[in-house]
């Protein structure tokens, strides 16, 4: 037994709306890329396929809370999809396409292709693969760029002046007693006579 039923549309970039919005973006098209660049699930694969209306995205783009959930879905887009693949298998069924399409009023439209031949469709395998090894790339990226931030040094520069030794000294620890408060750790001094 064979059932399907296709509705794959992509997300629409024919819609400009030059005003910033909440999210900085100035059109449909610049806030698409943005979700694109970050949820890999929207990049179609071979009988699979993750898209937005261009409703939504315009809504999403003006109204923080949808931009959330549209996030939040997206993230689980994967997931999804997975475990519908998951099912079928336990029936003893193969599911051999999925499209979801998330629309307007947080509306969300499923199509699944399902075949009574057991197993898994190697396609729909690949993409899975395929968007968790991306998700694994994004988080080391930000990450590395985490600690890149942490690990940034301020240089500071202070010029200490006394008649002797003891007297810049002692300026020197006045000084870095004040600035213990503000600096977490100091990894060295150069001293010049």
């Amino acid at each position: 037994m064979s059932m399907v039923i296709r509705n794959n549309m992509g997300i629409s970039n024919s819609y400009q709306n030059n005003a910033n919005k909440a999210g900085g973006y100035k059109n449909v098209r610049e806030y698409s890329n943005y979700l694109m660049g970050k949820y890999c699930c929207l990049r179609p694969g071979n009988n699979v396929a993750v898209s937005v209306t261009s409703g939504l995205l315009r809504k999403a783009m003006s109204d923080e809370k949808t931009g959330q959930w549209l996030e939040r879905e997206l993230s689980k887009s994967p997931d999804y999809i997975k475990e519908a693949q998951q099912s079928a298998s336990a029936r003893g069924s193969r599911l051999i396409s999925c499209s979801i399409e998330f629309g307007e009023e947080y509306t969300t439209m499923s199509v699944c292709t399902v075949t009574d031949t057991p197993g898994t469709d190697e396609d729909i395998d690949k993409w899975l693969e395929k968007v968790k090894e991306n998700k694994e790339k994004q988080k080391k990226a930000e990450k590395k760029a985490a600690e890149e931030k942490l690990t940034e040094q301020r240089m500071e520069e202070y010029t200490f002046k006394g008649k002797d030794i003891k007297s810049v000294m002692d300026s020197f620890i006045v000084k870095m007693s004040s600035l213990s408060t503000t600096i977490s750790s100091i990894s060295g001094f150069d001293m010049k006579a």
